[in-house]
């Protein structure tokens, strides 16, 4: 225990976090599970990916899986270090809240209570996380990262969107996430919790 308060104490500031993320390099960032400003629920949906390496990540090597089974398997797409990725159920901008997919999904969806995991072949690598209603998931609001090397299967490394996009819903769409967190002093606990593990 000593130790441990030891390096939390050398850690205050702003000092960058590198607590291990469960899937290596490429992480799912952000995701809009119940969008209020597309035409349908399912047409507004959107997943984030961020590349939290230093090498170019190839996304044909990727698959996202839901918990009911289905997949979102990438064609050939190269993603640069510290890169973003949106894949969302659709490309017409009308129609899904005002924002740009880097590609769309075909049978796949995000439920209130649901699950992801992405997966690669080649890395042997994955991240997997679920959610529910103790999550208070905010219509209109996307769930944020606060830091992309954070454990994504821990709650409190999540919080909602505060920043408006598109037709008003609130998410940061292929940018940085507007809860994103480097710094020990805003969120010692998700700190802590993912450090210890």
């Amino acid at each position: 225990m000593l130790t441990l308060l030891t390096v939390l104490m050398l850690t205050s500031g702003s000092a960058p976090l590198s607590v291990g993320s469960d899937g290596g390099g490429l992480v799912i960032n952000e995701i809009m599970i119940d969008p209020l400003a597309s035409s349908s629920t399912d047409m507004g949906q959107w997943i984030e990916l961020y590349n939290n390496s230093g090498n170019w990540e190839n996304l044909s090597e990727w698959i996202i899986v839901n918990e009911n089974g289905d997949e979102i398997q990438f064609s050939s797409h190269v993603i640069p270090p510290d890169g973003y990725f949106v894949v969302g159920a659709s490309g017409i901008y009308g129609d899904n809240g005002n924002y740009t997919p880097d590609a769309v999904w075909g049978s796949f969806s995000l439920s209130p209570s649901g699950s992801l995991l992405l997966s690669s072949n080649c890395a042997d690598s994955q991240e997997f996380f679920s959610w529910n209603s103790s999550w208070d998931l905010e219509p209109g609001a996307s769930l944020e990262r606060l830091n992309p090397g954070w454990t994504a299967s821990d709650r409190e490394s999540w919080g909602h969107s505060t920043t408006e996009f598109g037709a008003g819903d609130l998410g940061t769409p292929d940018e940085q996430n507007s809860i994103f967190s480097n710094g020990f002093g805003q969120n010692t606990w998700a700190f802590i919790k993912a450090f210890v593990r």
